[in-house]
């Protein structure tokens, strides 16, 4: 079972698990998904469930916490959109391994989300979203295309929905684990939270679903032919609606970034 689960390559730091949790804690507004969460935490805090270790089923944890099967679904469907778990078709779902490097305490604590914190956030996601997909398009093995596909097909089908962030947050995660770089690939599950954050709250995602679609297609297109010229006038294409937003939200408070300094 392990051995299909993609995992970096260092022990795991309880305190991403704490922190992601703390990023989430005013998105939970629900009681009982809240007592999912907070005993999934515990069990992983007492290491009574391990890294890399298969979580009780639905139907056990809904028994055991006395709440409804659709309340552990949301409760393990945001786990997994900030990477604390990862669900496998017909096999359950898994606690993630993350990279024991300290990268979190030097960014996590500043993340308190502000008009500056977000434009700078999406300035580092841009300039790491370019480098990961590069890496990706030299790096990327037939398993890792195949997840980037699998990713992009189940966005594409459920982009009309309420999941459309988590799965756009998926396909790119993809993409950030096929370039095989563990440090921007965590970098970009860090911070990459509170970006969604502010797309869910205010709507930041306006681009018109052919235009998306066409962009995750042509992203696609270039890490399968291993071509990673252009790729940066791409992602900025991609994100243009972002970066707009971002320069906007930090317009009186700082200069702007020079993103065509990238």
């Amino acid at each position: 079972m392990k051995d299909n689960i993609c995992t970096f390559t260092a022990e795991t730091e309880k305190v991403i698990f704490l922190k992601y949790l703390y990023l989430m804690k005013d998105e939970i507004n629900s009681q009982p998904v809240k007592h999912v969460i907070e005993h999934i935490k515990k069990q992983i805090s007492e290491r009574q469930i391990l890294p890399g270790e298969r979580l009780p089923s639905e139907r056990k944890l809904s028994e055991l916490l006395k709440v409804s099967r659709s309340h552990v679904r949301e409760a393990l469907q945001k786990l997994e959109l900030y990477g604390i778990v990862k669900t496998y078709p017909q096999s359950g779902t898994v606690v993630s391994e993350f990279s024991k490097d300290q990268l979190d305490t030097m960014i996590t604590d500043a993340l308190k989300i502000s008009r500056y914190d977000f434009s700078s956030l999406v300035y580092v996601r841009v300039l790491l979203e370019i480098e990961v997909c590069k890496l990706c398009a030299v790096n990327r093995t037939g398993e890792d295309l195949k997840n980037i596909e699998n990713t992009l097909v189940e966005l594409e089908e459920k982009f009309d929905t309420d999941l459309r962030v988590e799965k756009d947050f998926a396909f790119h995660q993809a993409i950030a684990q096929g370039g095989h770089n563990p440090v921007i690939s965590s970098l970009l599950l860090i911070i990459t939270p509170d970006i969604l954050k502010y797309y869910q709250k205010y709507k930041v995602c306006a681009v018109p679903q052919k235009t998306v679609h066409a962009e995750h297609r042509e992203m696609l297109q270039k890490i399968k032919d291993r071509d990673k010229e252009g790729m940066k006038e791409l992602v900025l294409r991609h994100l243009a609606n972002l970066i707009d937003f971002a320069k906007m939200s930090a317009k009186g408070d700082i200069p702007e970034f020079e993103y065509g300094h990238i």
